[in-house]
């Protein structure tokens, strides 16, 4: 009967150590995931690579904007008087 309490309290020593241990992984994880995220928000580079092959973007062309004074026709059916 001892040797089954002993036994017992060794497991769940044993079962706290592991989540705890697992706690402490989870909470480094998210430390290191949040520091990640606050380097790239401040310009520095991380382990994602940027796509540098796109071309850049040519802001010397302008575009007017459409005319939005004119209305377009009338195209509803009149009927005729009776």
């Amino acid at each position: 009967m001892i040797t089954r309490l002993l036994r017992l309290q060794i497991t769940i020593k044993t079962m706290k150590k592991i989540i705890l241990s697992l706690a402490f992984a989870g909470s480094l994880m998210i430390a290191t995931s949040a520091c990640n995220s606050s380097k790239n928000m401040a310009g520095s580079s991380d382990s994602t690579k940027v796509d540098s092959t796109t071309a850049p973007l040519d802001t010397t062309k302008t575009t007017t904007p459409p005319d939005t004074t004119k209305l377009p026709p009338d195209t509803t059916k009149k009927m005729p008087p009776m």
